[in-house]
């Protein structure tokens, strides 16, 4: 981008900067898993379903899980954009960026406050049958040898009284921790994620990604949450189901980079709700690729498909109720060094503001001897995360 301006950081920033996210028919938020540093999109100069054309300083956006369209929505079907205005926030310093020469003070300060209704939720409309189709699931699993995995999700959808703004959903976001957040908005829709999980980043050759896969709930004390941590490294299924996402990473990496480190055990990754065995990557590139191919090579791992991916798509397609849309696809931005970062989008909600609508999204790993209780209680778990957002909203 032609300008740029940086200065410190004060006290009145990151509020505007939420509200500008409403100010806009196209706007995006990301911000790391560490809280180090946010970056936010606002207005549109380029729109496309795709990220193989974008080429400019940054782009922010989504890509489908797979071909499946979703009626009426342009959002769940692949969305990006190359903002008119773009915004990187660390803990002392912001930048503004922009082809246009403005003033970033004089153009803050006109971003019009937003004064957002309470809202609760009027009805819920939930897959009753889940449980039971994941019985069906793992029967197939144990009868089919050649089908070891399939993530099988779960949606909710909630009837709201009201239009959400996203300057006070977003204030929710905070009780998240040890999460990526990111929001994506265009028109009446808009996708927000408190993902625990990084699909990949990429700066200067570099990459770092990462396997999450296997899952047990918090403790309700230290103690009772060091114990089911443990209980969660010795399990046999969760570590078996995790090892597939490891493997699978390393397969597809393997010729695309130069050098790959791969950690024999995984360790925890702890978030507000669970926690999940975890496994960090790093490597370094070949020169010839750039984050958009190792996107498109590693979507969807087996901790958001299945093992054999090709067979357990299938599943996922013949056997959920509703495509997925941008529901554990990657998601992020992009920069003008052909790098950035994406996150795969779970712990996640679509919300229309058309019709007030807000629907929740959840998955779980099921393996030959998952127990679909038991797997029905985890999705229950992870979709506190978007429920407790809304509860916060109305506080």
């Amino acid at each position: 981008m032609q300008y740029n301006y940086t200065r410190l950081v004060n006290d009145k920033d990151e509020q505007k900067l939420y509200e500008a996210l409403d100010s806009f028919e196209t706007s995006a938020y990301f911000r790391t898993r560490d809280a180090s540093e946010a970056r936010f999109g606002f207005g549109a100069t380029v729109t496309t379903d795709t990220a193989e054309l974008l080429q400019d300083d940054i782009a922010f956006g989504g890509r489908s899980f797979d071909e499946q369209k979703i009626k009426n929505s342009t959002l769940m079907n692949g969305f990006w954009f190359v903002p008119r205005i773009a915004v990187t926030m660390t803990q002392t310093t912001i930048t503004f960026s922009s082809d246009e020469s403005l003033d970033f003070d004089t153009w803050l300060a006109q971003i019009p406050n937003m004064k957002a209704e309470m809202v609760h939720v009027i009805s819920v409309d939930d897959e009753t049958d889940w449980a039971d189709r994941t019985e069906k699931l793992i029967s197939t699993l144990k009868s089919k040898q050649t089908l070891k995995k399939v993530v099988f999700g779960r949606q909710q959808i909630l009837k709201l009284s009201n239009k959400l703004y996203l300057s006070r959903l977003i204030r929710g976001l905070s009780s998240q921790s040890n999460t990526y957040h990111f929001i994506l908005k265009h028109q009446d829709e808009f996708y927000i994620s408190a993902t625990p999980e990084r699909l990949i980043k990429v700066a200067d050759g570099h990459l770092t990604t990462g396997a999450v896969a296997g899952t047990i709930q918090r403790g309700d004390n230290e103690q009772d949450d060091m114990s089911l941590g443990k209980l969660l490294l010795a399990s046999h299924k969760n570590r078996q189901e995790h090892q597939y996402v490891v493997e699978n990473i390393q397969q597809k990496l393997q010729a695309m980079t130069e050098k790959l480190t791969v950690p024999a055990d995984p360790i925890l990754l702890k978030t507000q709700q669970v926690q999940h065995l975890y496994t960090p990557i790093i490597g370094e590139i070949d020169s010839q690729y750039t984050l958009v191919h190792l996107m498109n090579q590693l979507h969807p791992t087996p901790a958001l498909g299945g093992v054999p991916q090709k067979e357990a798509l299938a599943y996922i397609q013949d056997y959920e109720r509703t495509p997925r849309g941008l529901f554990a696809s990657p998601m992020g931005y992009l920069d003008a060094e052909q790098g950035g970062e994406l996150v795969v989008g779970i712990r996640a909600m679509h919300v229309n503001q058309r019709s007030h609508q807000a629907t929740l999204f959840a998955g779980a790993g099921i393996v030959s001897d998952s127990t679909a209780a038991q797997e029905f209680k985890e999705t229950a778990l992870k979709l506190k995360a978007m429920r407790q957002l809304l509860k916060d909203y109305s506080i």
